[in-house]
């Protein structure tokens, strides 16, 4: 019989194998939705170590959910919250330099609230993962909440919010923005070397240097461009009230943005994977109201914006909020670089293995052309309606081609523009019928089939987005903006004054049906606009479509299309470069924001040996020596405008802003800038750009992963690089 004694002791032994079993279940990942104690035995800054792998260690901080990444291999890191803090700060930026998540409020008619994790009543809930964790928040004085999820990866960190967990539960305050580690990497001042990589144009950096307070504000741009669906409050400057004089700034046409610091030799490509849509691209250099540089993705959730209260739009509207919003996961990828790949030519490469990856980004024949474009026919305004202008006819392209071939020109690209009938504004095409001015629909089928014989790729120009209101009826299947009221594209032109919009369902109807009767006669290959790099919401039937639902009708359009048709597409946005044979209309410049210190060839860097890209219009660059070595170092294709006839003729068209066209004076700098630059790309088809360096006195190398390098020299002296002598305005290949 059992002791007393031995009794007690069986009795504790089943409590303690009690007690060590309730603590394995509880510290499994993943098993309850409690928090969590980290492994607090590793820290770093305030942070636990919580996931690592081969590469990386994640560690985190739970009040403000902010995390740190380190490199594993050198011991460097970066962090999402801002460790130093040099005393300046009140309270509210240190909540948006802490925080995981920042929110903008809407309360009433106010959109500049903020909403943080250390300033707020916050209630947070995390959860530990095998690789990361999840947190639940809940702001309890404003009734909103979400559910942040973050993940470690072999190449970074991949952090999300999903839509179905983001909650508004009264409507006394909305959500306006989310931003999700809007200080990750962020430093101060000149702590670190290094700069922010941000995609205007092609691609620029701002430097980690001193500022010295000299910028009050910073980069801000919508990804994939504007959005038409809401009134632009944006002042055009016009000469005489009738010349639109200042260009528009550049689209993003990639989702992405970048930190590097090059001292410490470590870096993030950050790609912004679901929201992108409806996100913009926030980068503001120390002095920009703090000191520390950050640089950020911003999802748009809501926005306010004036409802008119009468047809007469500038009589009187008010303020009011959007029914409803946005509905879509909120994901970004951070790609961290170490060692030398932490720099913008590894994140270029990073982007393009991204990309190629996932099947976003397919390789296509790379084989030199220079690009040469004709103009049909445009309208003049007339005693009665309007007047056809011929600018370039069937037989003078055929004469055009034969004369280039006779001076050694055969490797050729061609869009023909104003082909159809009623000229290049007789929008939207609906059908395959040539205008009988430039020859008729025989005569261009027969140029078509006789250019691909030559081996020159042709293709008939299609805008698929616009209507003219003046030549066809656009009472219905236009874009309304959230306001109910048509949207109105201005030109500031005298014979076609504006342009409407169709609806995305619309532009698929018109151009699946242009399509299937080009393909009856054999015409196939087709250069798209206005769809590649226009997103907008809008509002049709009394319903409000979002910026997603355009994207997802024109991918779906270019999907179901795949195999009938080849397209190029003009300035594609990077969720479309997968259906395009060619990159058309490339930036080789940046919007030239004072606060840019570099420009840097990013998208080139990521689509060169990928597919083939195509210059903006040479004949409207004011420097062209400065523009050809631009498209030396990008590995840019060249393009012309060409028309028969002068340019002159276009005087009292929508087309007069194309100035200089003519053949007879291109002819010659379309010979030489094909024997140069067929000359460089034959010593680097299929190769990818490896790396890219902009040294001192004005010389620029490029690398090519097939071991040819290029030199540049920007100056208008003679320099020397490398042991290599280059004369001013000038580039060497060295195999």
């Amino acid at each position: 019989m059992a002791t007393k004694r031995e009794k007690q002791n069986g009795a504790l032994k089943k409590k303690i194998a009690l007690l060590l079993a309730l603590v394995c279940l509880l510290t499994m990942p993943g098993v309850f939705s409690v928090p969590l104690t980290a492994h607090a035995e590793q820290q770093l800054n305030g942070h636990s170590l919580i996931a690592e792998n081969s590469r990386y260690a994640l560690y985190m901080n739970e009040e403000y959910l902010s995390i740190i990444v380190q490199d594993k291999a050198t011991g460097k890191y970066m962090e999402s919250a801002v460790s130093y803090d040099d005393g300046k700060n009140n309270e509210l930026w240190l909540g948006q330099m802490r925080s995981g998540l920042l929110l903008q409020l809407i309360y009433g008619t106010n959109d500049t609230m903020q909403a943080d994790l250390i300033n707020d009543d916050v209630t947070k809930t995390v959860t530990y993962t095998d690789n990361g964790f999840a947190a639940d928040v809940y702001w309890n004085q404003y009734k909103l909440g979400m559910r942040l999820e973050v993940e470690l990866t072999e190449n970074g960190v991949i952090a999300r919010v999903p839509d179905e967990s983001i909650r508004e539960d009264d409507d006394t305050y909305y959500i306006g923005t989310i931003a999700i580690y809007p200080y990750m990497g962020a430093c101060y001042k000149d702590d670190k070397e290094g700069y922010m990589l941000i995609p205007d144009g092609n691609g620029a950096l701002i430097y980690l240097n001193d500022k010295e307070g000299r910028f009050k504000t910073g980069y801000s741009s919508m990804i994939y461009g504007s959005d038409a669906g809401f009134i632009d409050n944006t002042v055009t400057t016009l000469f005489w009230d009738e010349y639109k004089m200042v260009n528009s700034a550049n689209n993003v046409l990639a989702p992405i943005f970048g930190m590097a610091y090059t001292d410490d030799e470590i870096a993030y490509l950050a790609v912004v994977e679901n929201g992108a849509e409806r996100a913009t691209i926030e980068a503001l250099p120390n002095g920009a109201n703090i000191d520390y540089n950050r640089i950020y993705a911003r999802f748009i959730e809501r926005k306010l914006y004036k409802q008119p209260t009468s047809n007469n739009t500038t009589v009187g509207s008010f303020d009011t909020v959007e029914s409803d919003r946005s509905h879509s996961d909120l994901q970004i990828r951070y790609l961290f670089l170490s060692g030398g790949e932490a720099n913008y030519s590894g994140m270029a490469a990073a982007y393009r293995n991204y990309l190629m990856e996932n099947g976003s980004l397919v390789k296509k024949e790379d084989t030199y052309r220079t690009r040469v474009d004709f103009l049909g026919s445009d309208r003049e305004s007339w005693v009665i309606g309007t007047n056809a202008v011929v600018m370039t006819t069937v037989e003078d392209i055929q004469d055009i081609y034969s004369d280039l071939k006779e001076a050694g020109v055969t490797d050729l690209f061609s869009v023909y523009k104003g082909w159809q009938k009623g000229g290049i504004y007789n929008l939207p095409v609906t059908s395959y019928k040539a205008d009988g001015k430039i020859g008729g629909t025989k005569k261009l089928t027969k140029l078509i089939k006789d250019a691909e014989e030559e081996g020159i790729s042709f293709y008939l120009y299609e805008d698929a987005l616009r209507i003219n209101p003046d030549e066809n009826n656009a009472t219905f299947n236009v874009i309304k903006q959230v306001n109910k009221r048509k949207y109105v594209e201005e030109t500031y032109k005298d014979v076609y004054e504006e342009f409407n919009y169709l609806t995305p369902a619309r532009s698929d109807e018109l151009f699946t049906k242009f399509v299937n009767n080009a393909a009856k006669e054999g015409v196939t290959a087709l250069a798209v606009s206005g769809v590649s790099d226009s997103l907008f919401t809008y509002n049709y039937s009394g319903t409000n479509y979002t910026r997603f639902n355009c994207a997802d009708s024109y991918d779906q359009m270019f999907g179901s299309l795949d195999g009938s048709a080849e397209f190029v597409l003009e300035a594609p946005f990077a969720y479309l470069w997968k259906y395009t044979d060619a990159f058309l209309d490339m930036p080789l410049y940046t919007s030239s924001y004072i606060y840019e210190d570099e420009s840097v060839p990013f998208l080139s860097m990521v689509l060169k040996g990928v597919i083939p890209m195509y210059s903006e219009y040479v004949n409207f660059e004011a420097n062209k020596q400065e523009f050809f070595l631009k498209m030396v170092e990008t590995g840019t294709y060249p393009s012309f405008y060409l028309t028969k006839e002068s340019s002159a003729d276009l005087i009292y068209t929508n087309s007069n802003d194309v100035y200089s066209s003519e053949y007879s004076v291109y002819r010659d700098t379309i010979v030489e800038y094909t024997t140069q630059l067929k000359e460089l790309n034959d010593k680097v088809a299929g190769a990818f750009i490896a790396g890219h360096e902009i040294r001192g006195n004005g010389i620029t190398v490029v690398t090519y992963d097939n071991g040819v390098t290029v030199y540049i020299n920007y100056s208008t002296s003679q320099q020397t690089a490398d042991g290599y002598t280059l004369e001013g305005m000038s580039y060497k290949v060295v195999e």
